[in-house]
């Protein structure tokens, strides 16, 4: 792991080892250490917490605080600390827990997984459904060519991509369990998320009720929140890169448009053009300065796109779709109900200063029956639960794919050697040991 990337900070409460008293402070996690420090810009931690293999974390009861778990260092210490809620404690266990976890399996490589099926294809690698060979855990193993990458000048995306992968917790957020390298190719190891795109939803059933589609916004907008929150632009909100889980939840994927170190210079905003025509919001198109309220017009466009069966502002020629998304009056069909549509005319709002903010978007009225809390935890069973027969089904994923003869394949060299080396530093190196060939033993 890289010892000096952040993985998570925030400020949480610890209760003192002698005297007991519970006292605010502010905690990191970088590389395989829990830090705390007297405040946010103390420059010198109070103390470390090595998160290494045999600490454990669990909830626990101290006190009269709420939200409290232990940390303990076998034969050594417990810490007991409090979170500000009960989502706040969940999501800073699973990221000492996770941080132990990818200490433990550093030395992960290809050859501890089982190739299953191929369930997606891009410009620079694939994406296969694997079983680890011990703990048959399923997951989905991304592999890029970094040859492709560099090619393209996309190292800087895939690293951003990674990094930002390793840093989030969150239900409605694919979660990176294992990330490598070899020679020739990149390979980060995610959630496997078995009912397939929400792009193919919305293809096959034209569109989707009211209802349904409340559920899964307010789980994007939950997703895009925590993102926000850590200072992390999206800026590739669209059906497909919105997976359906074995329940029916949804799961953003696909980091690698993402945006974390945002430009002083521009107030805390970027100014890069990416993302897919359709769903760019104006001020992306017109290269002006942007920040997170570009991921809220995308989803203004994702709500009209689920209710209605095709993006608002649509063309075969990307010219005509910017032209569109500029100057085109927003037409939104009669079936639509009164709710849904006005939130999509306020998140579609050409104006960044009026359009809707995230606390605005909670309190509209189309989620005016919903606990947030509650989607939080997934408490709402969602009208559609994916057909699926067991966790190694790959019947939601397109037969251009799944029909694929699943192998590593073959790299040539010519492609990587223009690479340097240290590109991708954080990605665990392996050489090239189980990093071309067939490997589905």
């Amino acid at each position: 792991m890289d010892s000096k990337k952040v993985y998570k900070q925030g400020f949480l409460v610890k209760r003192g080892a002698l005297i007991k008293s519970w006292k605010k402070r502010w905690f990191v996690i970088r590389g395989s250490v829990l830090s705390y420090y007297k405040s946010k810009t103390a420059k010198f931690p109070k103390g470390l917490i090595p998160l290494t293999p045999g600490v454990t974390v669990e909830i626990t009861k101290k006190g009269r605080k709420k939200f409290v778990f232990s940390v303990t260092i076998p034969q050594k210490r417990t810490f007991f600390i409090s979170a500000s809620s009960e989502e706040d404690r969940k999501e800073w266990m699973e990221a000492i827990s996770d941080t132990i976890k990818m200490i433990k399996t550093d030395k992960v490589s290809l050859k501890n997984f089982q190739l299953l099926s191929v369930i997606g294809r891009g410009t620079y690698g694939k994406v296969m459904q694997v079983k680890h060979k011990t703990n048959e855990e399923i997951f989905a193993m991304k592999v890029l060519q970094k040859g492709m990458l560099a090619d393209h000048q996309q190292i800087s995306h895939t690293m951003s991509e990674r990094n930002v992968l390793m840093r989030i917790r969150h239900p409605f957020l694919v979660k990176l369990h294992y990330s490598f390298q070899t020679q020739e190719k990149l390979y980060m190891v995610l959630d496997y998320v078995p009912g397939g795109e929400l792009f193919r939803r919305i293809s096959e059933e034209g569109r989707l009720s009211t209802d349904r589609t409340r559920l899964y916004v307010a789980e994007i907008i939950l997703a895009l929140d925590h993102l926000h929150k850590m200072d992390i632009i999206y800026r590739d909100l669209k059906p497909e890169n919105i997976l359906l889980d074995q329940e029916g939840h949804i799961k953003i994927t696909d980091f690698g448009l993402v945006k974390t170190d945002l430009n002083k210079k521009f107030g805390g905003k970027t100014r890069t053009f990416c993302g897919t025509p359709e769903y760019l919001a104006p001020e992306i198109i017109l290269d002006k300065a942007y920040d997170e309220t570009v991921d809220w017009w995308s989803l203004g466009i994702l709500i009209f796109e689920m209710l209605v069966g095709i993006p608002p502002f649509y063309s075969e020629d990307t010219d005509e779709v910017f032209e569109l998304i500029l100057r085109a009056k927003l037409k939104i069909p009669f079936y639509v109900e009164d709710e849904p549509r006005d939130l999509i005319k306020k998140l579609l709002d050409r104006n960044t200063k009026t359009r809707l903010n995230i606390d605005d978007i909670k309190r509209h009225a189309f989620f005016a029956d919903l606990d947030w809390k509650k989607v939080y935890n997934k408490g709402y069973k969602p009208d559609f639960i994916p057909n699926i027969e067991d966790i190694t089904d790959v019947g939601n994923f397109d037969e251009e794919f799944t029909e694929e003869k699943v192998e590593d394949s073959l790299v040539q060299v010519s492609a990587i050697g223009k690479v340097d080396e240290n590109a991708f530093d954080g990605f665990t190196y392996i050489g090239t040991i189980g990093g071309i060939g067939v490997m589905n033993d």
